[in-house]
């Protein structure tokens, strides 16, 4: 792993805090007290694992400047408000990674220091401190919001104790608004400093394009003849757990947009049991089949056997028959979607208008959510959707059409043929050419980090283990 990379990912979302996310919403029953609310000492706040050392010994140096235990445990402190309390398997790792930061926010102070990248007018350090305390005052809010400790009609001495109660919770995991200020400074040190250490990077055109050529090329191997990964990484994007959707489209593809009827439950109901038992039907017709053909095989006729009936059998036409049903249900509602289609109106306008539920919200959030500006990505082998929904996708031959009402489990679904999806890689657009020049720039000034912090002269005492050390006996 890389030490710098994961020194600063630390450092910046757990002790900077710069959106100042922590414990939002907790309240203070489970939590645990980590700092006497009376004491600034930060040798109270380490785990009883702890090592026995003083707050003045050197865990390291950097540059010849010392790094000491107490700069050690306040980093510490800051992981288990975080995290939690480490076990026996972990503090030292926790105590690994509360050095490095350490280390990592020293060679960032001599670097400002010696550049004078530490210096700021009364004008900048305004703007931080302003924007410090108002995430400040956002956290007690939110606390005090979610604990429910004053309504509209609290007293303003209420109100008063209610916030005093905030206060009090953040001091116990080791913040305060002075605090706070002085982290948001020390975040914008860093940034100073990774601005000086980088100001020559740059990212060229050709960067660019092979970048784009390489990441389309192992997309291509990875989806060309594999849709179902290639759905499930649009999924993962869709759903944020990814960060880029395919660089490369396999052929087949086309946009649809939909508008979900709901369906009465009572119908729905029927039809998907109707439909359920005559697919157990046929499922049992097929193994008593089977059987029937494998005793066949074996020449011992007086095995064969029939499968008992226990429940009026289904037909196709008592399913049949329960889809007219829903579709009567609906006649009305159908009837008119088409006959404003028929007259011009849009099709997304028509979404919002009935596909929605009885409440207000939305039958399917991603035909309004934004999310899917030109509609979903379907092939007729996708297999991310229902399959009626597919076949009404592929009923349609036009780009433009809409087709008939089709019944699944989610509704009545009618689509639209909005567009193909053109194989093959995505277009270079100026918006992606910048995306991809960020990323790239991103990458060079870690690694010119990297170089920075791998020229220090940083030495370890051994009174700690270092991560590396600790990651080594883990693999063990």
């Amino acid at each position: 792993m890389n030490t710098f990379r994961k020194t600063i990912a630390l450092l910046v979302s757990v002790c900077l805090l710069a959106s100042f996310s922590f414990a939002l919403a907790e309240t203070t029953e489970g939590s645990q007290t980590v700092t006497d609310a009376t004491t600034d000492e930060v040798t109270q706040t380490v785990a009883s694992t702890a090592p026995q050392l003083a707050d003045t010994d050197v865990v390291a140096t950097v540059n010849g400047n010392d790094v000491t235990w107490a700069e050690t445990a306040a980093y510490y402190k800051s992981l288990v408000n975080y995290y939690g309390e480490p076990d026996d398997t972990s503090v030292e790792l926790y105590y690994a990674v509360a050095m490095e930061e350490a280390v990592t926010m020293k060679l960032i102070k001599i670097t400002a220091a010696a550049n004078g990248l530490d210096q700021y007018t009364q004008e900048e350090l305004d703007a931080i401190y302003a924007s410090s305390d108002a995430d400040w005052q956002s956290a007690l809010d939110n606390y005090v919001e979610s604990s429910g400790l004053i309504s509209d009609t609290s007293t303003d001495d209420e109100k008063a104790t209610a916030y005093a109660e905030a206060e009090a919770y953040y001091l116990n995991l080791g913040y305060d608004k002075e605090k706070l200020r002085q982290s948001y400074l020390e975040n914008e040190t860093y940034t100073r400093v990774e601005d000086f250490v980088c100001k020559d990077l740059a990212v060229t055109d050709e960067e660019v394009q092979a970048q784009y050529d390489e990441k389309v090329a192992s997309d291509k191997l990875l989806y060309e003849n594999d849709l179902d990964a290639y759905e499930y990484q649009l999924m993962l994007y869709n759903y944020q757990y990814a960060t880029e959707k395919p660089w490369y489209h396999p052929a087949g593809y086309r946009f649809i947009k939909q508008i979900l009827l709901p369906v009465d439950t009572t119908l729905m109901t029927a039809y998907t049991d109707l439909q359920a038992q005559l697919e157990e039907q046929m499922n049992a017709e097929t193994t008593a089949a089977d059987a029937t053909a494998a005793a066949d095989a074996t020449a011992t006729p007086e095995v064969t056997a029939t499968p008992e009936v226990t429940a009026v059998p289904v037909t196709e036409a008592d399913v049949d028959n329960a889809k007219a049903n829903i579709l009567t249900s609906l006649q009305e509602t159908t009837s008119a979607i088409y006959d404003k289609l028929a007259q011009g109106e849009d099709f997304d306008a028509l979404i919002t208008e009935y596909g929605v539920n009885a409440d207000g919200t939305a039958s399917d959030p991603g035909m309004t959510s934004g999310d899917y500006p030109n509609g979903y990505e379907v092939a007729l082998a996708s297999t991310s959707f229902v399959p009626e929904f597919v076949e009404a996708a592929f009923s349609i031959t036009d780009v433009g059409s809409v087709s008939a009402p089709y019944i699944s489990d989610y509704g009545v679904h009618i689509v639209k043929y909005v567009s193909d999806v053109p194989s093959g890689p995505v277009d270079l657009t100026d918006a992606l050419k910048e995306s991809l020049r960020t990323e790239l720039l991103s990458t060079k000034t870690s690694t010119a980090m990297d170089a920075w912090q791998a020229a220090a002269d940083i030495q370890y005492t051994g009174l700690l283990k270092t991560y590396d050390q600790v990651q080594a006996e883990s693999a063990e």
